[in-house]
């Protein structure tokens, strides 16, 4: 098997992903879903060869003896990988995220133009979530090279592994990766705080500990990003609080409310045109409403406030009928992903209920 032949394959076809298993041919994932490649059956001896060719000699320790291990790597001058070595029931199996290496802006995605306001914060938390394989990196990126091209200001990413490669533009960019450059993304988090830098990536907010540190980085002045495996605005703010014991989460709630600036959360649909996906995004601007109904603990409240849609604050349903509107996804395919699919259809036509303009919250007395 030529490795090589395979990822370039991948790359001219438009695949996210390329799946390698031991007795099984390779599949490709196209616009989110997995297509098997005509290719013979790969064998043990394949998965050896590919490991000996990518995974540097230090890390093939480490998968022996963690069984799995995560590596970015870049294949000539074509893509960025990011490839997951691992065994299962005793055979090895491998991932390859494929990472082009121009970044798109926040334009070249689609995405709405409030970003552009968020990326031009200067301090405090902005955390994107969503399940793996939504875009959450290539988002990210957009957003750091945004800062990157328009201020004058040093940027720090820690990351498990590098993904995309930033150069210095208007800014300067230091990226640190989890077990070459850093320990871990705690250490890299309070490192990065004594190296002046004006923008702190922090890749995944795995621990307790790198949340704490994370916090502190955006109470200190700093500017924040980073991302959870959350799926709505609420969900968010609840798991961070939650990960903290019961006698801190007043406290972290506080710090929350003061430090939070905006969530967002994205889901990747299928385009209308059967080819390529689109981002619906679900923003959360903490506003001053925002602020104290998070300090108040009536986070079930907020979703009326970005309902009505203020400093461009949506639903992930007004996200799916924007785009529908637009023609660039099916009603079809927003139904799959709507958390209400009647509220999805009014948006669609352009009508709205009294919750929906954030009438919910009239007043904080109640």
């Amino acid at each position: 098997m030529d490795i090589s032949i395979l990822i370039e394959g991948a790359v001219k076809i438009g695949a996210s992903d390329i799946h390698l298993m031991e007795d099984c041919p390779p599949y490709f994932r196209i616009d989110g879903d997995l297509t098997p490649v005509k290719h013979p059956p790969i064998t043990h001896e394949d998965m050896v060869t590919v490991t000996e060719q990518l995974v540097p000699v230090h890390l093939r320790e480490r998968l022996e003896v963690k069984r799995g291990v995560d590596v970015g790597i870049q294949h000539k001058d074509i893509v960025r990988l990011r490839l997951i070595v691992y065994y299962e029931r005793g055979k090895m199996r491998m991932v390859f995220r494929l990472i082009p290496l121009e970044i798109k802006t926040l334009d070249d995605l689609g995405l709405p133009e409030c970003l552009k306001k968020i990326a031009g914060y200067y301090r405090g938390m902005v955390l994107v979530t969503g399940p793996t394989g939504s875009g959450k990196s290539t988002t990210l990126a957009a957003v750091i090279d945004y800062i990157n091209s328009h201020d004058k200001v040093s940027i720090t990413t820690i990351e498990d592994p590098i993904e995309f490669v930033h150069r210095n533009k208007m800014g300067i960019v230091t990226q640190r990766e989890v077990g070459e450059d850093v320990t871990d993304f705690n250490s890299g988090v309070i490192q990065a705080l004594r190296q002046d830098p004006d923008v702190i990536l922090v890749g995944e907010m795995r621990d307790t500990d790198t949340i704490r540190s994370a916090i502190k980085a955006a109470e200190t002045g700093h500017y924040v990003l980073s991302t959870l495996h959350t799926t709505n605005a609420i969900q968010t703010i609840e798991r961070v609080i939650g990960t903290f014991p019961q006698q801190e989460q007043d406290l972290v709630r506080e710090q929350l409310a003061s430090n939070l600036r905006a969530s967002i959360t994205q889901t990747l649909v299928k385009r209308a045109e059967g080819r390529g996906r689109a981002a619906a995004l679900e923003i959360m601007i903490v506003t001053g409403t925002v602020q104290k109904l998070i300090s108040d603990n009536r986070l079930r409240d907020i979703y009326g406030v970005m309902q009505g849609g203020e400093e461009g604050m949506q639903t992930n349903d007004q996200a799916l009928a924007n785009l529908v509107r637009a023609g660039t996804i099916t009603e079809q395919e927003a139904a799959q992903y709507a958390r209400d699919v009647y509220a999805l259809k009014r948006y669609i036509k352009g009508v709205t209920s009294s919750s929906d303009r954030g009438g919910i919250i009239a007043g904080f007395g109640g």
